[in-house]
C-alpha cells in the first residue's frame, strides 16, 4: 500500500472540497432569483411539493447532481434558500444601520464642534470687548489727567496738582479774593441719526488741550493725534483731521468751522502743512469770510 503521493481515491475525493468548487443547484438558483414571488405564493401551511417537483423537472431545474428534484429535495432546497436570503437581508440591514449610525455620529460630532467653536468665538469676543473697554477707559482717564483745566488753563488738573511737589504748589499764583471763575458750558455730542448711529466713534484724543481750542469744546470732540486724516480711498478727510475737531461732533458745518479755525490760526502760516492750508481755506468759505 502506498502511503505518500498524490494519486488514489482519497486524493480524488479531496479535490471536490477545494474552495470555489461548490456550486448551488439550478433549482436553488431559481428559487433565490424568484424569492419574492415564491414567498408571496407560499403563504399556507400546505404546500404541494409533489406538484412543484414535477414542475421543476419539466422546467429543467435539477438538484446539485443534475437529477430531477424529488419533493423532499424541493422542500429542503426552499428551506435553505429562505435561510440564505434571510441571512443576506440581515447583513444588508446591519450594514445599513451601521452606516446610518456612523453618519448620525459624524453629524453629532460636527454640530458639537461647531457649537464649541461658536462658544469659543463668543468668549474671545467678550474678552476682546472688555479689553478694548479697559483701554479706552484708561486712555480717557489719562487724557483727562494730562489735559489743562477749562476754568484755569494755566494750572494742571486736580490729579496732577495733588501729585505735584510742595515747592511747585508754593510757586503757584495766589488766588485773588473776589475773583470769580469764568463760567463755561461745555458742548455736547450732536445727535446722530440714520447710518451715523451705526458708525463707531473714533478713539479718544490723548494729550493736552491744543492752543486756540475753544473753551467750551471738550476733548472728546478732537480726533486722536494718530488719525490718518484720509478716507479709505486715500483722499484727504478734512472732517477727521488729527488733533482737530471732528465734523461728526457738531450739528452744522458752520459750528464745526468756527471751532476749527481758531486752532489753525494760532499756527504760523509758514508752519502749516499743505492739507492744513487747504482746510483753512475751506473753513473760511463755510463761514463766509
Amino acid at each position: 500500500m502506498t502511503v505518500g503521493g498524490t494519486d488514489g481515491a482519497m486524493f480524488t475525493a479531496l479535490l471536490g472540497c477545494q474552495r470555489g468548487t461548490w456550486a448551488h443547484s439550478p433549482l436553488f438558483q431559481w428559487m433565490t432569483n424568484n424569492y419574492e414571488a415564491m414567498s408571496q405564493a407560499i403563504t399556507g401551511k400546505k404546500v404541494r411539493w409533489q406538484k412543484m417537483s414535477e414542475a421543476a423537472e419539466s422546467a429543467g431545474l435539477t438538484n446539485v447532481n443534475g437529477e430531477p428534484p424529488k419533493p423532499a429535495t424541493v422542500r429542503s432546497t426552499w428551506y435553505r434558500v429562505r435561510k440564505a436570503v434571510s441571512a443576506m437581508q440581515r447583513q444588508k440591514e446591519e450594514a445599513r444601520n451601521t452606516a446610518l449610525a456612523a453618519r448620525a455620529a459624524a453629524r453629532a460630532a460636527s454640530q458639537a464642534q461647531k457649537q464649541h467653536d461658536a462658544e469659543g468665538r463668543d468668549a474671545l469676543n467678550r474678552r476682546m470687548a472688555e479689553a478694548d473697554a479697559d483701554v479706552r477707559k484708561n486712555q480717557l482717564q489719562d487724557a483727562r489727567d494730562r489735559s489743562r483745566s477749562v476754568l484755569y488753563p494755566e494750572t494742571t488738573s486736580d490729579a496732577r496738582s495733588e501729585a505735584a511737589p510742595s515747592e511747585e504748589r508754593a510757586a503757584a499764583p495766589a488766588v485773588k479774593i473776589g475773583q470769580v471763575a469764568e463760567f463755561v458750558v461745555m458742548r455736547k455730542q450732536a445727535p446722530r441719526y440714520g447710518k451715523d448711529q451705526d458708525t463707531p466713534l473714533p478713539p479718544p484724543y490723548v494729550g493736552p488741550r491744543p492752543a486756540g481750542m475753544p473753551k467750551d469744546l471738550p476733548l472728546e470732540a478732537l480726533m486722536p493725534l494718530d488719525a490718518s486724516g484720509r478716507t479709505p480711498e486715500g483722499k484727504l478727510d478734512f472732517e477727521q483731521m488729527p488733533g482737530l475737531p471732528r465734523r461728526s461732533f457738531f450739528d452744522r458745518d458752520r459750528e464745526w468751522a468756527l471751532a476749527c479755525l481758531p486752532m489753525i490760526e494760532v499756527i504760523p502760516p509758514r508752519e502749516r502743512s499743505k492739507p492744513l492750508k487747504a482746510m483753512f481755506c475751506l473753513l473760511k468759505m463755510k463761514i463766509g469770510r
